[in-house]
């Protein structure tokens, strides 16, 4: 049966050009659209202030990483969270039944006799040594 070698490390994302992945690229191109759909659409002071922004967010989207989760995960996480609720009352459990479960009863102990002590053998260690030396 021939062996095959098995992938490795499948999880990474593939390059696309040189260091680039495919989901780098086109967060690129979809920033780089923007910028040029805003030289044609404001005027050029305000553009050079908005397209620095965009490139520099884009930028941050498509390579910055902190903890192997990207911004756009990062950023959403710190909106569900600031959203939320942030105090916890702890409240009992509702029980199925109505009344308190007894522990079960101890057994009464009724005419208890001590046992024999206990006599240890003697280890016949020494002679099976002593047979295997002598080849007995």
């Amino acid at each position: 049966m021939p062996q095959y070698p098995i992938p490795q490390f499948i999880e990474s994302e593939g390059k696309m050009i040189y260091f680039l992945t495919f989901r780098q690229f086109f967060i690129l191109v979809g920033g780089g659209a923007l910028c040029i759909l805003l030289y044609y659409i404001l005027p050029f002071f305000l553009f050079a202030i908005l397209g620095v922004i965009i490139a520099l967010l884009v930028a941050g989207i498509a390579f910055v990483k902190i903890d192997n989760a990207s911004l756009v995960t990062i950023f959403l996480n710190f909106i569900s969270f600031s959203m939320g609720t942030k105090s916890y009352t702890w409240k009992k459990k509702e029980v199925a039944y109505p009344f308190k479960a007894k522990p079960p009863a101890e057994p009464e102990i009724k005419d208890v006799k001590p046992l024999p002590p206990m006599h240890m053998q003697k280890s016949k260690l020494k002679a099976v040594q002593q047979m295997v030396e002598t080849k007995k």
